[in-house]
This record gives structure tokens, C-alpha cells and sequence, in this order.
């Protein structure tokens, strides 16, 4: 079973991206192929909630969290610019999309608390990374 929780790193997926940040291989470009599509699959709609926060302590608004422990955040800060901040908003706005995000149903489906929830701390962390971003 996997994991799955309203935190931000409380799913495989996001965990999964956490790992080959770790080892190099991740890449943007696969959440830019996810947004082609007028629907976003439950697995990077994690990934996008995710790369908000890692976004957020690239930036030094936040500490990293304890799964980004053996991620090089300087590192990642140099790889991210404008345009991949942008892209992770679109990606993480898409996954609150009630219209549009697989990941926003299944927090529907597991219960209208457990979707508040859920979605209180992703629309904070985004707003917090909107801010960051046009500061």
C-alpha cells in the first residue's frame, strides 16, 4: 500500500520526485508534457503540489521539510527560474481544479473534511509561492 496523506510529501509520487531530485534525474519537462493535456493525472498533480514547496524553500521562504533532507537546495535553486516557477503554479493550480484533476477527485471521494483539508494547505503554499515569485 501506498502512502497517501493531505501533506505535501505524503504520497509515493511526491516522494518518488523528492528521489530523483536526489539523484538527477528529475525533470521538468515531464509536468509541461502533463499539462498538453486538459487533465491532469493524479500522479503529477502530487508532483506539482510537491514542487511548490520545494519551490517555496528554493526560494529561502521556507525550511525545507524533512523529506527534502538530502536534496541539495542551493542546487535546485540555480535550476529553477522564472519559467519553471510559472509552470509550477499552472501544474498545482490544475490539480485544484475540480474540473480537470484526477488528484481532486479522489480527495472528493475520500470525504468532504479530508478535501478541505487537503486543499486549505495547497492553496496557502501556492499563494505563498505567487507572492514569492512577483516580490
Amino acid at each position: 500500500m501506498g502512502a497517501w496523506g493531505s501533506g505535501p510529501f505524503e504520497n509515493d509520487d511526491a516522494l518518488d520526485a523528492v528521489g530523483e531530485l536526489v539523484d538527477g534525474t528529475f525533470e521538468l519537462d515531464d509536468l509541461r508534457e502533463a499539462l498538453e493535456s486538459d487533465y491532469l493525472e493524479a500522479p503529477e498533480g502530487s508532483v506539482a503540489l510537491a514542487l511548490v514547496e520545494i519551490a517555496l524553500a528554493a526560494l529561502g521562504r521556507t525550511d525545507p521539510a524533512a523529506e527534502l533532507d538530502e536534496v541539495d537546495i542551493r542546487l535546485v535553486a540555480t535550476q529553477f527560474d522564472d519559467a519553471a516557477y510559472e509552470l509550477i503554479l499552472r501544474a498545482a493550480d490544475r490539480a485544484l481544479d475540480p474540473t480537470a484533476s484526477e488528484l481532486f477527485e479522489l480527495w472528493e471521494e475520500a470525504g468532504e473534511d479530508e478535501l478541505a483539508e487537503w486543499r486549505s494547505t495547497a492553496v496557502a503554499s501556492i499563494e505563498q509561492l505567487r507572492a514569492a515569485i512577483t516580490d
